[in-house]
This record gives C-alpha cells, sequence and structure tokens, in this order.
C-alpha cells in the first residue's frame, strides 16, 4: 500500500511560525518589533481582509530582509535551521513525522514559508519539500517571490505537480491553520 504524508509546516509539525521565529532570531527582538510596528497598517488589513497574505508576505521579506547577500542569508537560515526548529517542533505531530519515515512513506513538508530555513532541517530526513521561494537578483534577496504564495489553494496547485495523487493508495495530511484546508481535503485512506 503506497502512502503519501503532507506536513503542514508552521502551527501544525512546528509549534510556532517560521517567519516570524527566523526573523526575530537574526534580527533581534528590538528590530523585529520596530518592523512590525512599521508593518502594522499591512498587518492590520491581513486581519481584516482588506489585503491577502502573499502582498503582507513580500511587505514584511522585504522590510526585514531586502538587499541581503544571498550567502548571508543562507548562512543565517542554516543557523536557524539546525539550531532553532527541533526546540519548538510540535512533539505529537514530529512523532507522526517520524512514524511515517520509518514506514517508508513518501513525506513531503509543503509550507507557506521559505525553504531557505526550513529545507536544511528536513534534509536531515530526506523528506521534500514545496514551499515559497525567494526571488534573488544579483546575488542579493529582492524580497520578492519567485513563486506564488505556498498557501490554500496553491498548496494543492504546486503538490499536483509534483506527486501524481491517484499513485497513492492512502494520502494523509497535518494541517492546522486556514491555509490547510485546501491540502486537507486530499486525504485518502483505504
Amino acid at each position: 500500500m503506497k502512502t503519501l504524508a503532507l506536513f503542514d509546516f508552521d502551527g501544525t509539525l512546528y509549534s510556532k511560525d517560521s517567519l516570524i521565529e527566523f526573523t526575530k532570531s537574526t534580527k533581534g527582538n528590538l528590530r523585529f518589533y520596530q518592523g512590525i510596528l512599521w508593518l502594522s497598517p499591512f498587518l492590520i488589513g491581513l486581519k481584516l481582509g482588506i489585503l491577502n497574505n502573499e502582498k503582507v508576505k513580500i511587505k514584511f521579506l522585504k522590510h526585514f530582509f531586502k538587499n541581503i547577500e544571498v550567502n548571508e542569508f543562507k548562512a543565517m537560515a542554516q543557523d536557524f535551521a539546525i539550531k532553532k526548529i527541533a526546540v519548538d517542533l510540535n512533539k505529537k505531530t514530529f512523532q507522526h513525522f517520524l512514524e511515517h519515515i520509518q514506514l517508508n512513506h513518501t513525506v513531503c513538508i509543503v509550507s507557506a514559508s521559505c525553504g531557505d530555513w526550513i529545507q536544511p532541517w528536513s534534509n536531515q530526513y530526506r523528506v521534500s519539500f514545496i514551499g515559497s521561494e525567494l526571488e534573488i537578483i544579483n546575488q542579493k534577496i529582492t524580497g520578492n517571490l519567485t513563486t506564488k504564495n505556498c498557501y490554500g489553494i496553491e498548496k494543492v496547485n504546486r503538490i499536483k505537480a509534483v506527486y501524481k495523487l491517484d499513485a497513492f493508495d492512502v494520502i494523509q495530511v497535518y494541517g492546522s491553520g486556514k491555509g490547510d484546508l485546501e491540502m486537507l481535503q486530499l486525504s485518502k485512506t483505504q
């Protein structure tokens, strides 16, 4: 029986929001909260449904990471992934994650967050990653995305672009937020 296990990352496998935690880790709390204050009109617009998730994410990424050299950014992301992620894993969901790996199921993390700070962690488990991707021009982070934000229906679109879902007898989906609702509908049991 062929099984696909799909895991959302933020708030599901990882108990926090990895973009927030990565930003705090790299910028420090003072600069982070100053940035949040500056971004507050956009964050309020997001909460009120006036602005969409992708536009606000790009504002956030540009504010904190625009013009950072890609090598410096990747080093910060690697450091965060290796030193910080394990501390805040959701232990129950992580146990399911490990069980799927031990059973040789196809396992994929599907996240709206960028792979830069998740893949160095997920690579140690040899699982796939699908997520948002940062634009790099002249070896610098621009803050823009090269893909659509991997959120909501975009998660399903990206999963279907990688996996032939009919090839799996069972699809188990782990998600906890409104950005996971469409992905949760891919669940299939036998």
